[in-house]
């Protein structure tokens, strides 16, 4: 009797085993989904671990091009200091913020100039380091060590882009959106918007091709209509080297052979037209050389509105046109002159004029 209890005992005894089995089971069904949820956290913290490594070497590399960059600046005669400068734009910006910028322009040759913003911000993407743009906060001052008078300006919108790269820069923009700009409170210049677009040249890595707009501008006190100007020109010669998108000082591009080949000066305010073509250089002697010519409809509109009316009284019109020949300009009838400068002298017609000295 006994060995059967114990048998049957034994038997219900042995149901133990799979039981227990049963619930280690149950207590490890969790870890592999503990590995799924560990895993891909981990994965993110190294990768944003890494990410503010790479940033901060960036940020540090940034801050490295821009010290040789001011020194540079600094051995041209620019000197750019901030009152406070900060780096920020994490995770996927470099910002570098300067309160108080101080330009000042040391050219041994001519008075010192101070200009003075509130605030320079300049931003470039992570994954385009070579697009960098810049924004000015205005008021701006001009200070001349030669003159008491400061020059203000002030604006909407000044901002400043540009594509770099290893071997130089591919293009750069600045606009400008309702400027005003007075001396010692007095108006100067107001315009709605204004644009400067630079590339390098095709053919000469030396040379900068320039298109420049002006819209609505209005000078000093004029009561005349507002003026609109574009400018497109290649400045030859202008650049120290093809990887280094600085411009030589006057003096220096005149003695590399520098010129200004103006492909289109177009001048339009009111009823008035202008157009002008042709290639400009500097003498030795800083004077202006070489010849444009000069479209202009309705001359006698042009005449009032540049002053020549006033300050030549009734001999102005008849001097244009003894200078001058018929043409079109855009479709509308108007004058040729051909401007030509030589030996110091602006030659328009029988006329001779002297020129200025452009360069000290």
């Amino acid at each position: 009797m006994r060995s059967a209890i114990d048998c049957r005992s034994s038997e219900a005894g042995s149901g133990i085993g799979p039981a227990l089995a049963t619930q280690e089971q149950h207590r490890m069904v969790p870890m592999p989904r503990l590995r799924t949820i560990i895993l891909p956290i981990l994965l993110i913290a190294l990768l944003v671990g890494g990410w503010t490594g790479v940033w901060h070497w960036g940020s540090g590399r940034a801050e490295e091009v821009i010290e040789r960059w001011l020194a540079s600046e600094a051995a041209n005669g620019r000197v750019i200091t901030c009152g406070e400068r900060r780096n920020g734009g994490y995770p996927f910006r470099m910002e570098i913020t300067c309160l108080k910028p101080v330009v000042e322009m040391r050219d041994e040759a001519r008075p010192y100039q101070t200009y003075r913003f509130e605030r320079l911000h300049v931003t470039s993407q992570i994954w385009s380091p070579g697009h960098v743009i810049a924004e000015a906060t205005g008021p701006m001052t001009m200070a001349n060590e030669a003159d008491a008078s400061v020059v203000t300006g002030n604006w909407r919108l000044a901002q400043a882009s540009a594509q770099l790269n290893i071997g130089g820069y591919d293009n750069s923009s600045f606009v400008l959106d309702d400027v005003v700009v007075t001396r010692d409170g007095a108006p100067v210049l107001k315009a709605v918007r204004g644009e400067f677009h630079t590339k390098p040249n095709q053919t000469d890595p030396l040379s900068v091709d320039v298109v420049s707009k002006l819209t609505g501008a209005v000078f000093a006190s004029q009561t005349s209509p507002p003026v609109d100007t574009e400018v497109q020109l290649i400045a030859r010669k202008l650049l120290r080297t093809a990887s280094r998108p600085q411009p030589l000082p006057p003096r220096q591009w005149q003695a590399a052979g520098g010129s200004i080949d103006l492909i289109l000066l177009r001048i339009a305010q009111g009823d008035a037209l202008g157009l002008a073509k042709g290639t400009l250089r500097l003498t030795a002697d800083g004077r202006p050389d070489g010849q444009v010519e000069l479209r202009v409809a309705n001359i006698e509109s042009a005449l009032e509105a540049s002053g020549l009316r006033a300050s030549l009284g009734p001999i102005a019109l008849g001097a244009v046109t003894m200078a001058s020949r018929p043409t079109d300009v855009e479709g509308r009838p108007g004058r040729l002159l051909t401007l030509r400068a030589s030996e110091g002298r602006l030659q328009v017609g029988p006329l001779r004029l002297g020129l200025p000295v452009i360069l000290p």
